[in-house]
Order: C-alpha cells, then sequence, then structure tokens
C-alpha cells in the first residue's frame, strides 16, 4: 500500500496534478476496505422488495391488515397451508362494511372466511364451568342445539331436521318439561307496533324495563343467545316501513332490557 502511494506522488505520474485528490480518495477507501476484509468476490446481500423482515401475528386479524401483508401471504413459500378448502379474504373493498362474528357477546371482525361449509360443533360454558350451549353443524346447516341450566339440567333443544321440520323442547332447573301450553302468554297474542304507535303498544317501549317483566308478559323466550332473548310468531308492525315482524330480540343484562329490535 506505501509503494502504491509513492508512485502515485511522483511528480511525473498523472495523479499528481489534476487527479491528486482523486486518487487519494481511491487509496483511503481500498485501505478502508481491506481494514474490513471486504471482497468483491463476495455476493452483495440484498432482501427481497417488500420484506424487510420478519413478519408476526400473520394468523391474527392484525396480521392481515399490515402493510405488505397480502404480499408477504401470496409470496412466501415457506407459509403454513390453510386446512383443507382454504380460505378467502371476506371483501378486497375498503369500503364495503365489515363483517362481524360474535364471540362471548361481543362482536369481533372477521378478515378471513373458510370456503368450505362448517361442520362441527360449538360449545360455550356457564362460568362455574358447566356446559352453557352446544351447536352442531352439518355442511354450514344448524342441526341440533342444546342449552343447559347453571345447575346442569338441560334447559333447551331444537333439532333441525334435513326436510326443514323443526322440533322444540325446554325444561326447568328440575328436569322436568316445560309444556307449550305453559309458554303461552297474553303478550304473545296482541298486535304490537314498533318505533311509533300507542305507547301501551310499542314493542320498544319494553327498553330499560325489568327483565322479569318480559317473561310475565311474553314468558320464556324460544330462544337465548347469548344474553339476548328471542321470541319468535309474534305481531309486530314496524310504523316507519309498515312491515309486519315476527322475530323479537329483547337484550338483558343485569335484570333490564338493554334494547329491543324486531326482524321480519
Amino acid at each position: 500500500m506505501r509503494h502504491r502511494t509513492a508512485i502515485c506522488l511522483e511528480p511525473s505520474h498523472p495523479c499528481a496534478t489534476v487527479k491528486h485528490m482523486k486518487c487519494l480518495a481511491f487509496l483511503l477507501m481500498a485501505s478502508l476496505c481491506w481494514a474490513a476484509g471486504c471482497s468483491k468476490d463476495e455476493p452483495e446481500s440484498k432482501s427481497p422488495p417488500g420484506k424487510t423482515g420478519p413478519v408476526s401475528g400473520l394468523n391474527s386479524p392484525g396480521g392481515m391488515g399490515g402493510d405488505g401483508g397480502e404480499d408477504l401471504v401470496a409470496g412466501s413459500e415457506n407459509m403454513p397451508q390453510p386446512p383443507a378448502g382454504g380460505t378467502q379474504r371476506v371483501s378486497e373493498d375498503p369500503q364495503a362494511p365489515p363483517v362481524l362474528a360474535e364471540m362471548d357477546g361481543r362482536f369481533y371482525e372477521v378478515y378471513e372466511i373458510a370456503k368450505i361449509p362448517f361442520t362441527g360443533k360449538v360449545v360455550l360454558y356457564h362460568a362455574t364451568g358447566v356446559e352453557k350451549l352446544e351447536k352442531i353443524y352439518k355442511d354450514g346447516q344448524l342441526t341440533r342445539l342444546t342449552e343447559w341450566h347453571d345447575n346442569g339440567q338441560k334447559s333447551h333443544e331444537v333439532t333441525h331436521a334435513a326436510n326443514g321440520d323443526i322440533t322444540e323442547k325446554r325444561w326447568n332447573k328440575k328436569g322436568e318439561e316445560i309444556t307449550a301450553a305453559a309458554n303461552t302468554s297474553v303478550g304473545r297474542g296482541i298486535e304490537w307496533t314498533f318505533g311509533g304507535g300507542q305507547s301501551a303498544r310499542r314493542i320498544d317501549g319494553y327498553s330499560g324495563k325489568p327483565s322479569d317483566l318480559i317473561k310475565r308478559v311474553f314468558g320464556a323466550p324460544n330462544e337465548e343467545q347469548n344474553g339476548v332473548w328471542i321470541y319468535k310468531d309474534m305481531k309486530v308492525t314496524a310504523v316507519q316501513s309498515g312491515q309486519t315482524m315476527t322475530v323479537v330480540r329483547f337484550t338483558i343484562a343485569g335484570g333490564q332490557v338493554l334494547s329491543v329490535s324486531v326482524e321480519p
């Protein structure tokens, strides 16, 4: 390295005048490269475009919405394969309303959905660990719903036959079957209104009322789902649209009716 410097500084050498500074810069860079163990034979390490580091959380909702998330999933050959049938994005349109799924009384946004209809069962438990609810699905269709009281006694069972027939039974906490006659009440035979009309006939007027009043007026609900009491075969007129509604949902919390909604 000293030999190259001496030659470069010779008065007769071209580097001595115009190229003097360039020569010194070149030699300085060569010295630094030699000191660092740099070699022109070693390939320069480059990262693939869009992959600047390890990716985490791709199986979680947050992982699917990050910058470059789709490219990483589509371009990675070492990613775990999806189950049989795979999954697909719910919607590629950022302006589309979110698809929500309910779990333990809370709603969560769904980012992917399986391509094959679900076959299996969903089980929920009381706070004591006793089974509370079991839903069995086959090819995406609900075939049986079973509920239990907190003491372990079966409380409700609905069976959906392949021909469309529905069989429903109810039991009290003593294990005694509740007959259909015991489930009738004066509120079932009244024609109600929703969103207007006489206050005495407005079914949404029960919002804020004690939950035990609902059972006194309408009897036991046809279904109970995560704190929602569902009454079917009702007669409710939506004042704004004039449409007749047959399903009423009372959302219950802390022994009080939080909200009332109706469906056709």
